[in-house]
């Protein structure tokens, strides 16, 4: 069997933390009980507007002064996200080759399933707000399936060995 190219089980706690931290932060900061502080620092910029949907100037290639405080929340959230899914197990044998698989694919079908009830009944910005939101959701369902499904097999395969 090809072998998959998987992160070291090491990174596992690391990726853990930065996972569950920047989730914390999304949920403090989206739900405004905390606002985040903001790093502004000159930043390079290959495309940049102003944000005025009415008035819009983008500049390209050009240094911005920009608050770097969501740039960091989002890669810890993705980097912490795809290393949690694709680190190794401790004990890693084919039947969690085929969790891992099958809950990437079980991930691809729900969020596509939802992307196509959001383009079919979901119009105008809110709509494109969702489609980035779902961005986020792929991450995080690709997770929760993995770890669940990973949880019961553990939990049944200790069952198996008690006998």
């Amino acid at each position: 069997m090809k072998s998959i190219y998987l992160f070291p089980n090491k990174l596992k706690i690391p990726a853990l933390i930065a996972f569950l931290c920047s989730c914390i932060l999304f949920t403090l900061d989206g739900t405004e009980i905390y606002i985040l502080p903001e790093f502004e620092i000159p930043v390079f910029a290959i495309v940049s507007d102003d944000g005025n949907l009415f008035n819009p100037s983008a500049e390209y290639s050009s240094i911005i002064k920009n608050s770097i405080t969501d740039e960091i929340t989002e890669c810890m959230f993705f980097i912490g996200g795809i290393i949690l899914a694709f680190s190794k197990e401790k004990i890693e044998d084919e039947m969690i080759t085929y969790i891992r698989l099958k809950s990437l694919v079980y991930a691809t079908y729900f969020l596509f399933s939802l992307l196509i009830l959001n383009e079919l009944f979901i119009y105008g910005w809110a709509s494109l707000y969702i489609d980035i939101f779902f961005l986020y959701a792929f991450i995080l369902f690709l997770n929760i399936f993995y770890y669940t499904k990973l949880f019961i097999y553990k939990k049944q395969f200790s069952y198996e060995n008690e006998d």
